[in-house]
């Protein structure tokens, strides 16, 4: 929109000085600076053509300023002067307003035709508001066209959203067909965010979940690109070392090769945790480093109730596992099984014991993992990390936690 606003100004301005626009009005050497200024400023706008009358009567004043000026009536003059300004500032506007909202006002109208007063009242009614505000915008400041126009495209696409209505509404479908239709916008967006769904999910939570996730998305990314901006300011740290000691010392020294070898281990775990992160949902589990052991602490992978059977929905936890391990080669792994508060100490123990040991056997068994470098041990419930007193935090200290002790990396 700016840019067809200022390219119709250019071919304007070309036009007139060309001589092809309204013709100018006679003794214009004499004409004040401010009715001048306004006349130009109409025209760049293009209002001989897109405010026509307004134009016209300013330059109707203006003749008369100039007849004033040569029979020797200044006072009469000065007024007709500053009539034509007015009248070609408000020219000027109405043009600029025109060009803006032309195709807001032409959806509205179109809207209206197909009668959406009726089908879509408050859909007409948000784009019929938000063409007011955008004509209000450009009354208070002309020159304020960015704010005006996105306005007036949001309003054009509103009213077009009315159109959409009325012609949905006009089909009569089925309520079923609408529903389903919802419904397969929500779950292809849950299939892509790696969200669970069933077919009588409550849409409103469904929809707070998904924004829950584009929030957590978002976060995650937020984390990643300060951690990305310390390890940087950390590299370029090391590499200011570096330098110092390459002047202080002359040339490389074990002291530098020290320094490289940690800058790059340092740049290959930070990428190793990266791939890490970004294998699991927030819904299957967490990875995070602490004191140089990777841990991947998985409740999304779920068993049968009070047993160490793993249910059938644990084949995709294992193929991420499984990518989990390939991110460290030669890592030691440690396999250890928590419970929730529920049921007796000894009890738990056992069950989060069993736990541990049949996730460690299926990675032996099918990630090929050498058993002398992976080990099993079950806490019961006293390693919590949510509270056991709700549900939400019972589930979350039902987990298994794969602790990954990456291998020394070789210079």
């Amino acid at each position: 929109m700016r840019t067809r606003l200022n390219l119709i100004f250019l071919m304007t301005a070309l036009l007139w000085a060309a001589g092809t626009g309204a013709q100018e009005p006679t003794a214009t050497l004499e004409m004040p600076g401010a009715a001048e200024t306004a006349r130009q400023a109409a025209l760049d706008a293009n209002a001989p053509s897109l405010a026509e009358e307004s134009f016209a009567d300013g330059e109707a004043a203006l003749s008369r300023a100039m007849r004033f000026r040569e029979k020797g009536g200044p006072e009469k003059a000065d007024a007709a002067f500053q009539e034509a300004r007015r009248l070609f500032l408000d020219a000027e506007l109405k043009a600029i307003q025109n060009i803006v909202l032309e195709e807001a006002r032409a959806e509205l109208t179109a809207a209206r035709k197909v009668r959406a007063k009726k089908y879509a009242p408050q859909t007409l009614a948000r784009a019929e508001q938000l063409t007011a505000e955008a004509l209000a915008v450009l009354s208070d400041d002309r020159g304020a066209i960015d704010h005006a126009t996105a306005l007036a495209d949001n309003a054009a696409a509103t009213a077009r959203l009315a159109q959409r209505i009325v012609s949905t509404a006009r089909d009569k479908p089925a309520v079923e067909e609408l529903l389903l239709n919802q419904a397969g916008g929500i779950w292809q967006l849950q299939t892509a965010a790696d969200l669970p769904q069933t077919a009588d999910q409550n849409m409103a939570a469904a929809t707070d979940e998904l924004a829950a996730e584009i929030a957590r998305l978002r976060a995650s990314e937020q984390q990643l690109d300060r951690d990305l901006t310390d390890a940087r300011a950390y590299s370029a740290a090391l590499e200011e070392e570096i330098r110092i000691l390459d002047q202080r010392l002359g040339g490389a020294t074990a002291e530098r090769r020290e320094l490289v070898m940690r800058l790059e281990a340092q740049a290959r775990a930070a990428e190793q945790l990266e791939q890490a992160k970004s294998l699991f949902t927030a819904q299957e589990g967490d990875v995070f480093e602490q004191s140089g052991i990777i841990i991947a602490r998985l409740t999304g992978l779920n068993f049968a109730s009070g047993s160490a059977e793993l249910n059938a929905s644990a084949d995709g936890m294992f193929a991420k596992l499984r990518q989990l391990l390939n991110i460290y080669p030669g890592a030691t792994v440690n396999i250890e099984g928590h419970t929730d508060s529920k049921g007796s100490d000894r009890l738990n123990q056992r069950l989060s014991q069993n736990r541990a040991q049949a996730v460690m056997n299926r990675i032996i068994e099918e990630a090929a993992f050498p058993p002398n470098r992976i080990f099993a041990a079950g806490f019961g419930e006293t390693r919590p990390v949510a509270n056991n007193e709700t549900e939400a935090g019972r589930a979350q200290n039902r987990r298994i936690d794969v602790l990954i002790t990456p291998a020394p990396q070789s210079p």
